[in-house]
């Protein structure tokens, strides 16, 4: 059942608790994207950081 849109700004009209769940869920699918896009990001970086550190070889070691 898809809900009529709401203002959050509106004093007059409150949300229904089904909006509110609704924009809860939104809210908490659009948080787990940016953290997932900011890990895959971080793990780019981490490993080309890794990959640029020159490891002595066997025999200067």
């Amino acid at each position: 059942m898809q809900l009529p849109p709401f203002d959050l700004n509106d004093m007059v009209h409150e949300p229904s608790d089904e909006q509110l769940e609704d924009l809860m869920e939104a809210v908490a699918a659009e948080a787990r994207r940016h953290a997932e896009a900011a890990r895959a990001q971080l793990m780019v970086r981490l490993r080309a950081e890794i990959t640029a550190i020159r490891l002595p070889s066997r025999r200067e070691a």
